[in-house]
């Protein structure tokens, strides 16, 4: 009987249809738009949760796109795989951190902040001067008649409230690492093994990304990735070698001439090689303004004259600018940005007020990258090839 039952049993179940797998149905129109918009929103609304990380992430970016040639020429050169390369290289990076000399970072400080806190004075002094007639050798020219106060008025405010801000908030940001706090330490922890993963696991990682896009749009994506990736390691590393250079000869320059916070003047011009065009010009400015008002701590100075002395360094300035346009940056570089000097100043302006100092120096890398977008969008719209440079 329990045989019978069993057979029965078998029969129903071959002799039974097996019920399809239904699929859900196509979305429509709108209820895609809705999807993409709940995902914009929510994707908004983890950014600005995690807004505190934003910082440190691109930092650990930034760093990342300075190591990996690095790691590559290691991992190529070597026998080293790739995970000893990354290991090797942050373990140099980690002896460098520790290695500082402590006896520096605290001149550091001191020198800047001291020259922050002359500002003020040295803006006074300029309204000073521009109030008489500047007289050199047989020369007469009488600033005093040209209508330079309205001028003055205006900008020295903003001015002595824009460098202040952000230079307190660099050389504050600067002395919390100089003197080691725990949360400093844990950040500059975090910021090393993101960047460890993103040199690391880097083709993974856009290899996911480009996956969740449209077969369709991976081509392209892949292209806009390449692009924009050039155009951060042209800028990250030709900028850093020149900051390098730059500030080198900054500080062996102003420490020959004596003038007072040579460090600091070199420290300066370093950053601001991250600024294109206008960068190096606005670090001339402070060493222009010790030489005019703090000449008599110089040798030179004393010998020549306040006035002398303040051309005489803004000759050097313009010396150095030549030295770099002519033959470091063409040779360093390798190719331009493209970005038009009022852009990068604006850009400067905004990415101050967002990120502060890191957004400053990050501006102009960031607005070419948003040109490469936004350039892939407008060609996109009008129905033209994304990427013209290809077509034939």
């Amino acid at each position: 009987m329990e045989d019978e039952t069993q057979e029965i049993s078998r029969n129903t179940t071959a002799e039974s249809p097996v019920s399809p797998v239904q699929s859900s149905p196509r979305w429509r129109t709108s209820t895609k738009r809705l999807a993409l918009t709940t995902l914009l929103v929510l994707a908004l609304l983890g950014i600005y949760a995690i807004r505190s990380l934003l910082i440190p992430i691109i930092m650990a970016m930034v760093l990342a796109y300075v190591v990996l040639p690095i790691v590559d020429f290691l991992h190529r050169r070597t026998r080293l795989n790739r995970t000893m390369a990354v290991a090797l290289v942050y373990l140099v990076i980690v002896a460098i951190l520790i290695a500082i000399p402590l006896t520096t970072i605290p001149q550091l400080i001191n020198q800047g902040n001291n020259l922050i806190n002359n500002i003020p004075g040295y803006i006074e002094d300029v309204g000073e001067f521009l109030n008489k007639p500047l007289i050199i050798g047989d020369y007469t020219i009488p600033l005093n008649e040209l209508p330079l106060e309205q001028i003055y008025d205006v900008l020295s405010q903003n001015i002595i409230d824009i460098v202040q801000t952000i230079g307190r908030q660099g050389f504050d940001i600067f002395g919390s690492v100089a003197s080691r706090t725990v949360s400093t330490v844990l950040w500059i922890i975090i910021v090393l093994v993101l960047s460890l993963y993103m040199v690391k696991d880097y083709r993974e990682l856009w290899a996911s990304f480009v996956a969740l896009t449209p077969n369709t749009y991976q081509a392209d994506l892949q292209h806009l990735g390449r692009e924009i990736s050039d155009t951060w390691n042209d800028f990250l590393r030709g900028q850093l070698i020149l900051g390098i250079v730059v500030g080198t000869i900054v500080t062996i320059v102003a420490l020959i001439l004596d003038l007072p916070n040579a460090l600091v003047l070199g420290l300066l011009a370093g950053i601001l090689e991250f600024i294109p065009n206008i960068g190096p010009t606005i670090a001339a400015v402070p060493a222009v303004l010790l030489a005019l008002f703090q000449s008599q701590v110089s040798w030179l100075g004393v010998l020549v004259g306040p006035v002398w002395f303040a051309i005489i360094v803004l000759m050097l300035y313009f010396l150095i600018q030549q030295v770099e346009n002519n033959f470091l940056v063409p040779r360093i570089i390798g190719r331009s940005l493209n970005l038009h000097a009022l852009v990068v100043f604006i850009g400067a302006l905004a990415g101050a007020s967002v990120a502060g100092v890191l957004g400053i120096l990050l501006a102009a890398p960031i607005l070419a990258s948003g040109r490469i977008i936004i350039k892939y969008i407008y060609n996109k719209l009008l129905d033209l090839p994304p990427f013209p440079k290809e077509v034939d």
